[in-house]
């Protein structure tokens, strides 16, 4: 029976304890920490977490460090901006830490947290789903079997629907770090690992320029007299979206989250809040030390048919294209007219199927000790971060940055 400790309950974390038994595993929640301890037991009972009938709840991290409980694993899903106080601070117990994304919000953050860990026994696996999804993993066996050849470009984008991010506390950039941090973390890391690109330098900018208004920052479109008219508010969605099936429905579902129950979990708040600070368009472009150039492009605008994710490789002999919303994968000869195409079943889970894969790496190093391929430094999975918080840099000065701790 695996011990596990849960430490900052989010959503997420939550979801991947809840999927710890996927391979038949035996396992318990032993303990959590987490400020709002009903909201911790919320979530783990919407995800179906296996809870000890004898969990331990703690209110802060050192009461949990110092608790001393047997663990065989931990999972930190905290706010990002705490991610690395958290993770330095259980370094020191020697125990399989599982990580969210970002695992930094700051250049002084990660230089910490690579500090603390650079030489730490302590494996750290990152939540980096993207490259290990079916369809990465097919696309890399393309790659590495040399069809490609070379790559000289790389092009990544997402576009998607920004409510969410825009009426949750994602919205708060000093919880996420910006989109950046909250984002293109996954797809540049995919990026990276399928090039083989080691970046060296990065240009670019970001802002907000659909998700303005002028409402507070906590209201939420039940209460709103604009409810009726705004793009943004529950009559839209339901008559010109087509995404409910009243407009009653819409407008519960724009004034608050709910667990399966129907219990009222929390408020969601308006996507046009004045004060609110992350952007909802922007590109970075790295340079790598070969020379190579990768380019991402992310929006939160484009919805329904128009949203997309994937990216397209260059290489020397031939062009890869990859479609995580459809599981396809294109390959376009550049010697002659040969096209290939493949489909790749993502299976049922989060992250499009890369979640069953990090549960399944967790569950090994919890077993074994050994480090997982998204393991924080063995893995490169520092790496991402710290070429998004380099991104975020140079679009905030308005200059090319250095990627380097």
């Amino acid at each position: 029976m695996l011990k596990i400790g849960v430490v900052g309950c989010g959503l997420q974390a939550a979801t991947i304890a809840g999927y710890l038994d996927l391979f038949g595993d035996k396992y318990e929640v032993a303990a959590v920490m987490d400020i709002n301890e009903s909201g911790a037991r919320a979530r783990l009972l919407e995800k179906k977490v296996n809870v000890s009938d004898n969990c331990c709840f703690f209110a802060d991290i050192d009461s949990f460090i110092s608790a001393g409980l047997p663990l065989d694993g931990i999972i930190i899903g905290t706010y990002c901006t705490s991610h690395t106080e958290i993770a330095c601070k259980l370094e020191q117990l020697h125990i399989p830490l599982y990580l969210e994304k970002p695992v930094a919000v700051s250049l002084e953050q990660i230089q910490a947290l690579d500090s603390c860990f650079r030489n730490s026994p302590t494996p750290v696996q990152v939540s980096l789903p993207m490259r290990l999804a079916p369809l990465a993993v097919r696309a890399k066996q393309i790659i590495d079997s040399g069809k490609l050849g070379r790559i000289f470009q790389v092009t990544g984008f997402e576009d998607t629907d920004g409510n969410i991010y825009f009426t949750t506390w994602f919205r708060d950039a000093e919880k996420t770090g910006g989109m950046f941090m909250q984002k293109a973390v996954h797809d540049i890391d995919y990026l990276l690992y399928l090039s083989g690109i080691e970046p060296e330098s990065v240009c670019a900018m970001r802002a907000k320029v659909w998700h303005t208004g002028d409402k507070d920052y906590d209201l939420s479109c039940d209460v709103c007299p604009d409810k009726h008219t705004c793009i943004h508010g529950p009559e839209f969605y339901f008559d010109r979206k087509g995404l409910f099936n009243s407009f009653a429905e819409a407008e519960k579902f724009h004034s608050g989250i709910y667990a399966p129950d129907g219990t009222f979990l929390r408020k969601r708040f308006c996507a046009i809040s004045r004060e609110i600070a992350i952007e909802d368009i922007g590109e970075c472009i790295i340079k790598g030390k070969n020379g190579a150039h990768l380019v991402h492009t992310q929006n939160f605008i484009a919805s329904r048919a128009a949203s997309r994710r994937g990216g397209r490789l260059v290489g020397e002999f031939g062009s890869l294209e990859m479609d995580f919303n459809h599981g396809k994968l294109t390959f376009y000869s550049s010697i002659n007219t040969e096209v290939e195409n493949y489909t790749v079943d993502p299976g049922k889970l989060s992250h499009y199927g890369g979640d069953r894969a990090l549960v399944k790496n967790f569950l090994h190093t919890m077993k074994t000790g050994e480090r997982s391929s998204t393991d924080l430094i063995t893995g490169q999975g520092i790496l991402s971060t710290l070429v998004c918080l380099c991104a975020r840099e140079s679009a905030d000065r308005e200059t090319f940055m250095k990627i380097s701790l």
